[in-house]
Parts: structure tokens; C-alpha cells; sequence
């Protein structure tokens, strides 16, 4: 007898960068009977051509532009759109696909733009189109046992929501100093751009929409006047303070000792040790790697986020990319102008406040969870070096530990796949969009929370947030 089985999803792609590529393209080769990708459109040459040959695309559907891979001429080529560009470009691209006929897998932010959001929901519900914002995190095991946790009333009534997002000093340095998101006019406000994720649990496991909010925060240490005494305009000048500085830009891209550094804070003694051992013994890890190539990507680093500052992979051209590109100029001297730390309060119907605390100076890089409910009490922690989650029950002042994972080194804690499987089922018609939880209507509540927190922030004072 034979088993029928659906055909993969079909997609394009336009922004074959970490996400595009890592993310979304890994499932497709991983996941081939659920999504194939049939176009790529990139203006770089060298990512263009990777995801092409990752993905065996024939030469006339890789595109230099998404202009081209959208014109009337091409039609509509597959079921649905991956709209991966920067931020601020994905308002031109959005709506170009959604007039050619796909439904869209769109990375957050939607926009930086408050009426560009509105305007891509707008037309989305005019052409009957679907919509899928990645974030990611609805989609982990952990958050999902958290939202579990508080809508099944095992704390009783939620009083307040405490959250804060940690960013690690080498992530934050990499992404919102040295990286596309440091100038909020070429890309949006920290807030917006990192935070959205957060804001989208917190209104999710809450389950209701903010009424107003308050907030604060400045940019206090990637500044020029922190740079040490002597520094020059990039780490590969010489500079001074080369073995102090913990953003010393050859130690993150050509050796990843940050991310290695993680390894030692894992709960396995095991990962511990390995992480020790290649941090501290690089030339017996060198002769090893002769017999075991996989030890070869920890002595040059060729993950993330070596990935993000050049495709030529190799010690010499990572180090052209630090000499020449954005990635190697001293930490204090980028000309970024983010907020390096940021302190937000919503309050909601009944009573119930919220709290997002944002930073970038963070030893790991994870997220920190305390919910306060009038019976009991969620505690929890969602970092690369391990995830946990405690409910504490006031009667009788007993804690139990509910959830609990290893070392993370990627995909949001499985977010990203999570993400991927439930779009192929609402593609296949197997759950409808809203009950993703991500469609567009429900991902724009987080965004409005971010607009609204800037607006606060900006002029001092609390803010109403509108129907």
C-alpha cells in the first residue's frame, strides 16, 4: 500500500545572510520533505552562490536584487516568500511579494516604520495572504512550558512579569556596535530590534495588551571617551590594550575564544572540560585536528559570527575583513549611537505590570525570567550554557524544578525549527494562522509595545498605548 505524502512547501529567498541562510535555509536541507527553496536574490555575489549551491538552484533563479526576483515577469515561483533583509528593508520587498502572489515568511522587525507595518498587514489582509514574524521564541520548549505554567493558574492570579534580556558583551559588541544594527536611523532602536522577541512573550504569557508605559536608558560605555589611553581606530593597529580588552576583535572572529568561554559555564562536566581544553591547549588541539577534521572549525573559528563579517572563511581572510570592514575597529570607536542599556514598564488591565530589563554588558548571553503570581512564584533562566525553570508554591514554600536543558550554541533553543514546522502546517492547511500565534496581526502587538516604549523614552514621560 502506498503512504501519500504532502509535497515540500516551495519558497524563495531574498537575504541569504545568517538568518536566511543558517536558519531557514538548514531547515530546508534538513527538513526536504517539508520545504525546498527554489530562488535566491542577494546583491552579494558570494552569499548568493552559496545559498544557490546549498540549495541546487539553477543559475537563472539566483537574482542580484529582489527587484528582479519579484518583476512581473518571473510570475509567482513558489508557494511563499522569505523576506530576510536588513530591518529597514523589508518594507519594498514585503509588498512586492505579497502583489506577486506569496504568502510570506517575514524576519522581525516587521519594519522600523509604524505605518510600514501597518500598511504590510493591510495589504496582506486585502490579498487573503499569509503571514508568518519570526519570533522564534513562542516556538521553544521553554517558553511554551512557561506560558503552560501560567495560564494553567499554578501561581494563581500573575501580579507582575519581570524580564530581562542579557546581552553578552561580544553579541552586543558584534551586532549593535560594530555591526548593521549600531545606527538606529540605517536599522531601528535597540529595543525594536533585539527586544521585540521579548516583548512578544510578555504580552503573550500575560495574555493581554499593555495600557501604558514608562521608559529609560542611554548609551553609557561604547563610547569614544571609554577607548584606553593609545587605542587605535581598529584592534589590528597595534593596539595597546590588546590582552585586556575583552572585545579585542582577532580573539571573537579568527579563534571564537568568547564563544568558546561559554563552554565553561555549561552544567556538564564534560562540555567544561572540552572548553577548557581548547582554550588552553590550542597547539595538542592542533595536533588532534589531524585526525579529526571537526576540530579543525574550533582552531579557526567558521561559525557565527566569523560568518556575518566575510564568506572567505580562512585565517587571511578574516583578517582582511577586520583590517578593511566595520568588524575590526576598536569597540569605542565604531560611530554607533544604539542604547547600550534600557529599562522598560507596561502596565496592563487588572493591575498586572511588566518589566523588560535590556542591557549589553552581560557575562552570558540569555534571557532571565521571574513571574510573581498570588499563589506561587516562576523562576527561570533561558541562556546558551543551559535552560531551567523553578515554580515555587507558597503554601508550603516548596520548589520544584519543571523544566531543565543542556548547552544551546544556536537556533534560539530550537525556536527556529519550531518556527519552520509550524509554517509548513499552516501552508498545509493542517492549523490556521492565528493559531501559530505569530501571524501578523498578533506579531505587530509587540512591535506597537516597542513603538510606544520609545516614544516614552524620548519624551520622558508615560505613554498611553492605543486600542
Amino acid at each position: 500500500m502506498s503512504i501519500h505524502r504532502e509535497p515540500p512547501v516551495t519558497a524563495v529567498l531574498t537575504g541569504a545572510g545568517l538568518r536566511g541562510r543558517e536558519a531557514y535555509g538548514e531547515y530546508a536541507l534538513k527538513n526536504p520533505g517539508k520545504l525546498k527553496f527554489l530562488a535566491v536574490a542577494d546583491p552579494d555575489f558570494e552569499r548568493r552562490r552559496a545559498f544557490q549551491l546549498d540549495h541546487n538552484i539553477a543559475d537563472n533563479l539566483a537574482f542580484e536584487s529582489w527587484e528582479t526576483l519579484f518583476s512581473p515577469g518571473n510570475g509567482r515561483l513558489a508557494d511563499a516568500a522569505f523576506i530576510c533583509t536588513q530591518d529597514n528593508l523589508h518594507y519594498h520587498p514585503a509588498l512586492a511579494a505579497l502583489n506577486s502572489g506569496y504568502h510570506l515568511v517575514l524576519e522581525k522587525p516587521v519594519s522600523p516604520n509604524l505605518e510600514e507595518c501597518r500598511a504590510i498587514a493591510a495589504l496582506a489582509e486585502k490579498e487573503h495572504r499569509k503571514i508568518q514574524v519570526c519570533h522564534v521564541l513562542r516556538f521553544t520548549a521553554f517558553w511554551r512550558k512557561i506560558k503552560e505554567l501560567v495560564d494553567s493558574g499554578r501561581i494563581g492570579r500573575v501580579i507582575h512579569y519581570d524580564h530581562s534580556e542579557n546581552v553578552s558583551y561580544w553579541h552586543f559588541g558584534h551586532s549593535y556596535v560594530r555591526g548593521n544594527y549600531r545606527n538606529e536611523a540605517s536599522s531601528s532602536p535597540v529595543i525594536l530590534a533585539k527586544s521585540c522577541h521579548d516583548l512578544d512573550l510578555m504580552y503573550w504569557v500575560i495574555g493581554a495588551k499593555p495600557l501604558s508605559v514608562q521608559s529609560m536608558g542611554d548609551l553609557t560605555h561604547y563610547r569614544p571617551e571609554n577607548a584606553p589611553a593609545g587605542a587605535p581606530e581598529r584592534c589590528t593597529d597595534g593596539c595597546p590594550e590588546a590582552e585586556t580588552c575583552p572585545w579585542y576583535a582577532p580573539r571573537t572572529y579568527l579563534t571564537g575564544e568568547p564563544l568558546l568561554r561559554i563552554g565553561l559555564h555549561a552544567p556538564s562536566r564534560t562540555t567544561r572540560f572540552l572548553a577548557h581544553f581548547a582554550l588552553n591547549h590550542r597547539r595538542a588541539l592542533s595536533l588532534l585536528s589531524h585526525f579529526n577534521k571537526g576540530l579543525r572549525s574550533i582552531l579557526n573559528w567558521n561559525r557565527f559570527p566569523a560568518t556575518v563579517i566575510t564568506t572567505d572563511l580562512s585565517p587571511a581572510g578574516k583578517m582582511k575583513a577586520l583590517k578593511e570592514g566595520p568588524y575590526g575597529k576598536c569597540i569605542f570607536k565604531a560611530v554607533n549611537d544604539v542604547l547600550d542599556h534600557q529599562i522598560t514598564t507596561y502596565r496592563f488591565p487588572g493591575g498586572v505590570t511588566g518589566t523588560l530589563t535590556l542591557h549589553g554588558v552581560s557575562e552570558l548571553e540569555g534571557r532571565e525570567i521571574r513571574i510573581f503570581g498570588t499563589k506561587g512564584t516562576i523562576r527561570g533562566y533561558f541562556r546558551y550554557n543551559g535552560e531551567q525553570i523553578t515554580v515555587t508554591d507558597f503554601r508550603y514554600s516548596k520548589t520544584n524544578i519543571v523544566h531543565r536543558a543542556g548547552l544551546s550554541m544556536g537556533g534560539h533553543g530550537g525556536g527556529d525549527f519550531g518556527l519552520m514546522d509550524s509554517f509548513v502546517k499552516v501552508m498545509r492547511g493542517e492549523i490556521n494562522p492565528h493559531e501559530a500565534g505569530t501571524d501578523i496581526d498578533n506579531a505587530l502587538e509587540a512591535h506597537y509595545m516597542a513603538f510606544a516604549a520609545e516614544a516614552a523614552r524620548t519624551a520622558q514621560r508615560e505613554m498611553q498605548l492605543a486600542d
